[in-house]
């Protein structure tokens, strides 16, 4: 089977993303307001540049919605071929 590019870059971002939340979580403290705050902003970075890069590795017609529909924002799923990123590569 061919590597999922889509896929080994959505949880490689999703894994550096919960690591920079913790860090974050240990700092500020979990439920204070600037938590929440940093928590917000980091997700935001993360998933709107991860969608602008998919969107252009579609438009190469390299990779291609995943049949699973999973969305982005929603994390990780079980799905062999996105893992939760909703992007396949092409056939």
């Amino acid at each position: 089977m061919k590597i999922q590019i889509a896929k080994i870059v959505f949880l490689s971002c999703l894994a550096i993303m919960k690591k920079i939340l913790d860090l974050g979580e240990f700092k500020l403290g979990k439920k204070s307001q600037d938590y929440k705050y940093f928590r917000k902003q980091t997700m935001d970075y993360f998933y709107n540049n991860l969608k602008k890069l998919f969107l252009q590795l579609e438009e190469k017609k390299i990779i291609t919605l995943c049949d699973c529909k999973s969305k982005l924002r929603q994390g990780y799923s079980n799905c062999s071929l996105c893992g939760g990123s909703g992007y396949k590569n092409k056939k």
